[in-house]
């Protein structure tokens, strides 16, 4: 009977999300993929392969040919590191072939490569791309109401 009564509950709760609810959940997964670039990496956190055997000095020179150096991006704000974390560990309540998923579209991946690896068709991929996010707005909700 309780089993019955907790499926109902999560039949409503799955209707009552609503279009540009997944929307904006999809928007600030986006905006989370941005936040992690934009985070300063030093030596410590860079892979092995990113990083220079050059002696800083020499690194820091100020003979380095201008063109060679990026346009670093403003550093990204406490709320949007708070948001990251927060969907980081949302995304850990789900489905590892959801997970993935969302991550991809979040890292704009396009919907041909996603086939060509996951051997499914778009259809089918754009379909679990929704479960996935109404899973994710799920786990969202319940994390919030406890």
């Amino acid at each position: 009977m309780q089993t019955e009564d907790k499926k109902k509950q999560q039949m409503w709760a799955v209707a009552s999300i609503d279009r540009e609810a997944l929307q904006l959940l999809a928007a600030r997964l986006e905006r989370a993929v941005d936040t992690l670039q934009r985070l300063s990496a030093g030596t410590a956190t860079q892979p092995a392969g990113t990083r220079s055997a050059w002696p800083e000095m020499i690194r820091k020179s100020r003979f380095i040919v201008e063109r060679t150096r990026q346009e670093s991006r403003a550093p990204p704000s406490a709320e949007a590191i708070d948001d990251l974390d927060r969907l980081a560990m949302l995304l850990w309540k789900l489905t590892p072939r959801h997970r993935q998923l969302l991550w991809a579209r979040a890292c704009r991946v396009r919907w041909a490569e996603l086939c060509r690896r996951q051997r499914r068709s778009r259809t089918t991929l754009a379909r679990d791309h929704r479960l996935a996010l109404m899973a994710l707005a799920m786990a969202e909700r319940e994390a919030g109401s406890s």
